[in-house]
Formats: structure tokens, sequence, C-alpha cells
């Protein structure tokens, strides 16, 4: 195996919905990765893919800039992708969340 594949996210397989763990990783660069994947579906799915991750925007940033990744700036409010209900506060607007309450699943 290649990477650090402890440190991956737990993804679901697209063909029957079950756990699927990082075999290995491939093709980094400073913004991308390439994880491949492959479904541990106890009823023997098999399937394996591929899964890219890719720095997309800068939502806070960095004190220490590096000149190689420079990513478009976006605040939290206008990061989230659909807008939904539950992402708004008691008074009906978003809410950033407090530093250190985001945690990964």
């Amino acid at each position: 195996m290649t990477g650090d594949t402890a440190k991956l996210p737990h993804v679901r397989c697209p063909s029957c919905g079950g756990k699927a763990f990082a075999r290995s990783t491939g093709k980094h660069s400073l913004t991308y990765r390439e994880a491949y994947y492959h479904c541990r579906n106890p009823d023997a799915c098999g399937h394996q893919f591929v899964v890219a991750m890719e720095a997309i925007r800068t939502t806070r940033p960095s004190r220490f800039p590096s000149p190689r990744a420079m990513l478009p700036i976006s605040t939290w409010r206008n990061a989230a992708n659909d807008r939904a209900a539950n992402d708004d506060g008691a008074d009906g607007n978003p809410e950033e969340p407090a530093a250190g309450t985001v945690t990964d699943s």
C-alpha cells in the first residue's frame, strides 16, 4: 500500500451502498489527491473505485500562505452548496460554526 490510508474518510460504495475503505493513494499534488477504494460489502460486491479529493477554495486565509497554492477565497456562508434549512440559525440566518466544533465523520 502507498500513502497513509488510515487518515482517509470512509465512503459508501456507489454500486451497493456498502462501506468502502481506502486501499492506497496516488496522484498527489499540492491541492489534489486520488484514493483507491474497495467495497467491504459482506455479500462480495467487489467494486473498486477511485475517489478524487481537491482543495477548491479558501474559507479562512492561512497565516502562512503559499504562492504555490493560491485558491479562490469565499466566506463560509458562500461556501455552502445547498443552503439547506438546517444551515440556518434560530433567526433564519446562517451561522458560522465556532472554531474547534466541526468534526470529521
